[in-house]
């Protein structure tokens, strides 16, 4: 007998939850419906009951709907102006500041998916360095992190099609991209500390004190209540005075929203306040 939408959304998250320890019970049930029948359909199945029984499976189709349940539209320097502005109001300063004192500059990319997000990152860094033109150099880690283990793949391979990199400036693309017929990969230059790993921005995060965190376009499907407890990893995770970076139509919720000032308000950008009072309670 065929199950219906609403039964093959639970078995599927009971699934996940059991297999992978993924809770998805936050996300909106029309959104998982939506990525399960793309995946019966790509997957070869003729219902709902053929595809679950080659879910519970088959580790490799556990991999391929937890791709398609990943929020992974992505390109390089999506939406131009967020970036400008954030190298001149976040990267900068942080690299004049750490030069000086010979700190290490740290930055999560949370939510990377397949990676160009993260080298964006790299790039504006680079530049930030190059203008700023200081005598000691800081170093900088660059942490990509994303649920999807097919989308880390391609990241970690920093390999591209033509399509892929059309938003990278030409000057950046002769630089820091090698070209290998129709494909363009990572150069040694953009890979310099930066490293991948799956993580769930649900879970409590693996690592903290980043000087800057860019989370963008990642929780516009979750409900209230995973996007109060997204903000409120991310704003632990974050140094004193730490900066985040959210999508255009996003905006905080939850105890931690206030624990930030505002730097720029058009491109979500703000900045963690020193001993906030409550928040640590919260």
């Amino acid at each position: 007998m065929e199950i219906d939408d609403s039964q093959v959304v639970t078995e599927v998250m009971r699934h996940l939850f059991k297999s992978r320890g993924i809770d998805m019970s936050g996300y909106s049930p029309s959104f998982v419906l939506r990525s399960i029948r793309k995946r019966v359909g790509r997957s070869g199945c003729v219902n709902h009951t053929t595809y679950l029984r080659l879910l519970l499976s088959s580790d490799d189709e556990t991999n391929e709907l937890l791709a398609a349940l990943s929020i992974n539209v992505t390109e390089f320097f999506r939406d131009k102006g967020a970036f400008e502005a954030w190298s001149a109001k976040v990267l900068q300063p942080l690299v004049i500041s750490k030069g000086a004192s010979g700190g290490l500059l740290r930055i999560w990319s949370a939510g990377c998916a397949s990676g160009q997000e993260t080298y964006t990152l790299s790039m504006c860094v680079n530049e930030a360095l190059k203008k700023c033109a200081l005598g000691r150099v800081p170093m900088t880690s660059i942490l990509g992190t994303d649920i999807s283990a097919k989308a880390l793949a391609k990241a970690k391979s920093g390999t591209y099609t033509k399509e892929e990199v059309r938003s990278v400036p030409e000057k950046y693309l002769s630089e820091y991209f090698l070209k290998h017929g129709n494909s363009y990969e990572a150069s040694e230059s953009l890979r310099r500390g930066v490293r991948f790993a799956r993580e769930n921005l649900l879970d409590p995060p693996s690592s903290k004190y980043f000087d800057a965190i860019v989370c963008r376009n990642v929780m516009i499907y979750f409900s209230r209540a995973m996007h109060e407890q997204v903000v409120m990893n991310l704003y632990y995770a974050l140094s004193r005075d730490g900066f985040l970076m959210l999508g255009k139509t996003e905006t905080l919720m939850g105890a931690p929203r206030d624990g930030f000032d505002v730097v720029d308000l058009e491109h979500r950008i703000l900045r963690k306040k020193a001993n906030q009072v409550g928040v640590a309670n919260a």
